[in-house]
């Protein structure tokens, strides 16, 4: 009995410990995956998931140090995305600081937005253009995979929103984060990841922002348009 005890609380501490890392564990994972398969959509949305997000919630806590502490949580180090390492020269501190705007929060939150935003992206395209002449075997095979990449895409929104959901959620459990904060910073960090995939996307065609790897597999409408094509050799001078 007493040993079934000790595994339940080394998963409990498992668990806690992989959620305290999460957003570390995620740059790292995309960082390993984009190095080794030139993904270069995963390389620029770390851009904005490791130095654009940190920063802006540094700035936006340092201005909310002026607001009374009672909108503000206790956070002490293992609240932190980066846990100080403690030694004989630097030891622990158990000064407790009052943030309104977590950078841990914040990094999960833009996560979740820019996901669900390229989610929504894949959705949203549409596979053959009214105005493009292509055969009934071509519009049948085609509708049939948009349908299975439409579906593919609510799947991952709906999946994406209860992985925020839930890991916001044992966040808040852990007694990091005050309700106004977690508000605010949700709001805010949502919006900049979703923002953030637009941004990528505005160019490129969406190879830039898809993290999904599906947009780097879609022709161009025109592909499969259903019209003579001939080389004509350019006029000679």
């Amino acid at each position: 009995m007493d040993s079934l005890k000790n595994i339940i609380s080394d998963i409990r501490v498992f668990l806690y410990g992989g959620v305290q890392k999460l957003p570390l564990t995620i740059a790292g994972t995309l960082l390993v995956i984009g190095l080794f398969t030139a993904n270069y959509a995963m390389m620029f949305f770390l851009i904005g998931f490791l130095i654009v997000t940190p920063i802006v919630a540094t700035i936006l806590d340092k201005i909310s140090s002026f607001f009374p502490n009672a909108f503000r949580a206790k956070s002490s180090d293992i609240c932190k995305v980066n846990v100080p390492f403690v030694t004989l020269n630097t030891p622990t501190m158990n000064q407790d600081t009052y943030v309104l705007f977590s950078t841990w929060t914040a990094m999960v939150v833009f996560f979740v937005g820019y996901l669900f935003k390229n989610a929504l992206e894949l959705y949203s395209r549409e596979g053959v253009e009214p105005s493009f002449e292509v055969s009934s075997s071509q519009e049948s095979d085609v509708e049939k995979k948009t349908a299975n990449r439409k579906t593919q895409a609510v799947v991952a929104m709906v999946c994406i929103l209860l992985f925020g959901l839930i890991i916001l959620g044992y966040r808040f459990y852990s007694g990091c984060e005050s309700i106004l904060g977690m508000g605010l910073t949700s709001i805010v960090f949502f919006a900049l990841g979703y923002s953030w995939y637009l941004l990528l996307s505005s160019v490129g065609e969406d190879r830039l922002s898809d993290l999904f790897g599906i947009a780097n597999r879609l022709l161009p409408p025109a592909a499969i348009e259903n019209k003579p094509i001939a080389c004509v050799p350019p006029p000679s001078s």
